[in-house]
């Protein structure tokens, strides 16, 4: 599978200019339902943090929601033929992270990895690579609906 970059990449999101977060898409296999994203932190990032000098580690959650949302596009575009659904995030369990703060200058490594969906509810387990060693995990439960107004009536 081909590497997927900026713009091509928002082929595949809803997300649009400074909130677009990822900057690639690695790896996918829809047929196990898994996608691999890398970011790239730098001091011009939306969320930097002169502070911290990087980006806080509760961004983590925005990088795999949008990971999730890759993954959900490419199912779309390429098995189904049709544009990607439209996805809310329902909880998030189980966030850790090891650090403050992502620094910047480095490439941050996204996966997540469906592990159940019944009746367009998805769960996925989530993870964040920073120089090779997971830093930040987590549990994402999201839904998949057709229309804004397909959500709001239920």
């Amino acid at each position: 599978m081909p590497m997927i970059e900026r713009p091509e990449i928002e082929e595949y999101l809803p997300h649009k200019d400074s909130m677009l977060l990822l900057d690639r898409i690695m790896d996918y296999d829809t047929e196990n339902n898994f996608l691999v994203s890398e970011v790239d932190t730098g001091d011009d990032d939306l969320f930097f943090n002169a502070e911290l000098n990087g980006i806080p580690a509760w961004t983590g959650f925005e990088y795999m929601a949008q990971s999730i949302a890759a993954l959900s596009g490419v199912n779309a575009r390429t098995l189904l033929g049709i544009e990607p659904k439209i996805g809310f995030i329902m909880s998030i369990r189980a966030f850790n992270t090891e650090i403050p703060a992502f620094p910047c200058g480095k490439t941050l490594q996204v996966r997540v990895s469906q592990i159940f969906n019944e009746n367009s509810v998805v769960s996925f387990d989530c993870s964040i690579m920073l120089d090779s060693r997971i830093v930040t995990t987590a549990i994402v439960n999201a839904i998949e609906i057709d229309s804004v107004s397909e959500f709001l009536e239920n």
